[in-house]
């Protein structure tokens, strides 16, 4: 009888010890910012809608961990900037994503002047905000032809004219070819200048080099509702909402498949 008291309170021990010793492991098994950012920068980098929101989710939550993770606050202020400049695109504001972009972006830079997310998402604000001047001024400052990055060099062919834009414009598809950015604005500038066949050269060519990506059925929507083609805009519609539903732009449109022109 003693002996089986021994042997229970053995056990006993032996699970406290095994409780304790778990529990004492739990920080290493915790969220790791640094680990979580590179996750998020391989999400970002795909640079299509779903990529994006997944990326933000887990800024957001990465964030909430460490709130002064330099990495995840640049990164997180240059998609923020992105979500911003698709709601202009479609028509829409979003004060509240340029004025999280623009002070993450400046805490950021506060420490790291020259943190390439950030000092991008200054640019892309001034973008959105129709500020091409002084876009220009730093694009034409910072961009040699020893930088590599395809956004500098869209972002510099957007601010641009003629022969400079093209030659710009073909640096950063050289260095990203599968860049869904650069498609999907090219057919949005487009659609505003009113050329529906440029636009739709530019989402078939979205669609060769990434298929399947849900901006190519936004683009066919706003293409079909231009058109006045109302059955093929809701289709297209549909498609969009089904793939990206977290999108800031089904958010705000709901399921009706409800479009706004690009123009105007």
């Amino acid at each position: 009888m003693v002996r089986q008291i021994f042997d229970l309170a053995g056990q006993y021990s032996f699970s406290i010890l095994l409780l304790i010793g778990l529990n004492s492991l739990q920080p290493l098994f915790a969220a790791n910012p640094d680990s979580d950012y590179k996750d998020a920068l391989a999400l970002f980098e795909k640079r299509d809608i779903v990529s994006r929101i997944r990326a933000i989710t887990i800024l957001e939550k990465n964030l909430e961990t460490k709130a002064d993770h330099l990495d995840s606050q640049a990164l997180i202020s240059y998609a923020y900037a992105h979500e911003a400049y698709v709601m202009s695109q479609v028509g829409e504001p979003a004060t509240e994503y340029q004025n999280s972009a623009d002070a993450f972006s400046k805490a950021v830079l506060a420490q790291q002047p020259q943190n390439l997310f950030a000092r991008k998402t200054v640019l892309f604000l001034q973008l959105v905000a129709g500020n091409h001047v002084d876009a220009r001024k730093t694009l034409e400052r910072d961009v040699t032809e020893k930088e590599n990055d395809a956004d500098m060099w869209y972002m510099l062919a957007a601010v641009s004219e003629g022969d400079k834009a093209n030659r710009s414009l073909a640096r950063a598809l050289t260095l990203n070819p599968d860049h869904v950015w650069i498609y999907s604005d090219m057919a949005f500038r487009a659609l505003k200048m009113g050329d529906v066949a440029v636009a739709e050269k530019w989402i078939k060519a979205l669609e060769a080099r990434r298929p399947g990506v849900p901006e190519a059925d936004l683009l066919r929507a706003i293409v079909a509702a231009n058109k006045k083609d109302k059955k093929r805009a809701k289709e297209h519609w549909t498609d969009f909402a089904r793939k990206a539903p977290d999108s800031v732009v089904a958010a705000k449109f709901g399921s009706s498949g409800r479009k706004k022109s690009s123009k105007g």
